[in-house]
């Protein structure tokens, strides 16, 4: 599955074509008339929005890049709920806390109020992103954290003090999510595939893609993944693998709501949109 490397513009290149002067807070959409195959508009908070994930209470939260901080949609507005991050990349929302991946630290850390806890201390490679996106084993609770520059996958315990590697000599993995076999998913951009790391036996791969960026396992064991390279939203069932959309705007950031319709972040439009997979989806709970 491995093809030779080309060179390609980093992902802090990319960034910087994001749209920068949208506004910051902006309405939900709940538009009765979309029908099943639209985007619906959720937010467009300006800025950098990226990594993306739904808290315990069923809101939307993401990290900022342009801005340093955590943002969250609630009511219909935006609001901050963390400042002062390093490039914050991946976001898990826990009952008690938030989990960030700095990116410009390379660390993993807890946010709770305003206290900051390191539960992962990543070692910088020069002239390399550091760690990037970030799962949760949601049987376990452990921390899937791919480190980027290093091609391996950590596991860490919920508090960060125990840890293995789960994987090693990938290109630069990006993401982690867990099926319902309890497979580790993780997308390698160099590698161009979503690698899948069984609790035991051999890694494989599955599927093609350009610049894969994020996954996302519904309840019902589809698979999502989004391609920087082409813009792409992919679905992986036991059927095979779809492109379902093309062509969006740089999307950095894939989550699910309660119906298992995709939630992405167009980063170059800093918009935050939802696939409506039927026609009911536009009123479903995140």
């Amino acid at each position: 599955m491995h093809c030779p490397r080309l060179a390609r513009p980093t992902r802090r290149a990319l960034l910087l074509l994001a749209t920068l002067l949208a506004p910051a807070m902006a309405p939900t959409s709940t538009s009765p008339s979309l029908a099943a195959g639209a985007l619906q508009v959720l937010a467009v908070p300006g800025g950098q929005p990226d990594d993306i994930a739904v808290d315990t209470s069923g809101r939307l939260v993401w990290g900022n890049l342009a801005r340093g901080t955590i943002e969250r949609l609630q009511g219909g507005r935006v609001f901050t709920i963390a400042r002062g991050l390093s490039v914050p990349e991946g976001v898990i929302p826990r009952r008690h806390d938030l989990v960030v991946a700095e990116q410009g630290l390379d660390r993993v850390v807890s946010l709770h109020g305003r206290k900051v806890q390191v539960l992962v201390a990543l070692v910088p490679v020069s002239g390399q992103e550091g760690v990037d996106g970030i799962g949760r084993d949601p049987r376990t609770g452990d921390l899937l954290i791919p480190d980027s520059p290093r091609g391996t996958v950590i596991r860490t315990a919920a508090n960060g003090l125990r840890s293995s590697i789960i994987a090693r000599n990938l290109g630069r993995p990006v993401d982690a999510a867990v099926d319902r076999r309890g497979d580790v998913l993780v997308p390698d951009e160099h590698l161009g595939t979503l690698v899948v790391i069984p609790p035991r036996g051999r890694i494989r791969y599955r599927g093609s893609f350009s610049t894969p960026d994020d996954v996302a396992v519904s309840s019902n064991g589809v698979i999502w993944v989004t391609s920087l390279g082409d813009g792409g939203l992919w679905r992986l069932t036991n059927a095979g693998t779809t492109r379902v959309l093309g062509g969006l705007a740089n999307p950095q950031g894939l989550t699910l709501d309660r119906c298992g319709d995709p939630i992405i972040v167009e980063q170059n439009t800093a918009r935050i949109v939802r696939l409506l997979l039927t026609g009911r989806s536009a009123h479903c709970p995140y």
